[in-house]
């Protein structure tokens, strides 16, 4: 069986890859034969691509256990970008189901608030895990200023504590207190973290910009 092997969609021959593992063919691919500045993110097998619960067996696998291996790059810059306007998007809908929860806990629908509020606090920490992998991987500095004064490093820390007092609400059952958060507090929070947000994606774009 003869071996067909692509980074982004060019053929290379695969007498380059063909001995070993998929996981040192990755490690090629990122070394040796990419552009500066290219990150591998994501592989497909057969035409299939390797979800991340599979991603460990299939680099274990020898290329000879494939027809096809298609690789894929992208540059960190592009990633954020990707990354900060999904961000903004969850921030808009995140935002929009606090009011909702907070609606029903005002109107006494405490069982069904409380519910949807689990995925709207995943939804956040989601949003949180992006913005700080973002801001690692473009090494942004967190003593910049980001509006009014406040400093990013201050501003990342905000959702945790609007978190927490979320957590106490709940913990003292006052519903009303956390109908409060929700529409109010969090409401302030996501506004700063647009902010953070465009900042990010900002710093991508001019870091990106240079390299072109």
């Amino acid at each position: 069986m003869s071996l067909k092997f692509f980074i982004d969609d060019v053929a290379v021959d695969a007498a380059v890859i063909d001995q070993g593992t998929v996981e040192q063919a990755l490690h090629k691919v990122q070394s040796e034969l990419s552009a500066a500045g290219k990150l591998v993110v994501s592989l497909k097998c057969d035409g299939c691509e390797v979800p991340s619960d599979a991603l460990a067996a299939t680099l274990d696998k020898p290329v000879t256990a494939f027809a096809r291996l298609e690789v894929f790059t992208s540059t960190k810059e592009t990633l954020v970008i990707e990354a900060m306007n999904q961000a903004a998007v969850s921030l808009d809908e995140a935002e929009a189901e606090c009011r909702r929860i907070a609606g029903l806990l005002t109107e006494g629908k405490t069982a069904d608030g409380i519910r949807a509020l689990g995925d709207c606090l995943g939804a956040w920490q989601q949003i949180h895990d992006a913005v700080s992998k973002s801001i690692r991987m473009l090494n942004v500095d967190l003593g910049t200023s980001v509006a009014e004064g406040d400093r990013l490093a201050e501003l990342i820390v905000r959702p945790r504590e609007v978190l927490l007092q979320i957590k106490q609400a709940l913990e003292s059952q006052d519903h009303v207190l956390l109908a409060d958060i929700l529409q109010y507090e969090l409401e302030e929070v996501t506004q700063q973290w647009h902010l953070v947000v465009d900042l990010v994606r900002g710093k991508a774009l001019a870091e990106g910009a240079g390299t072109a």
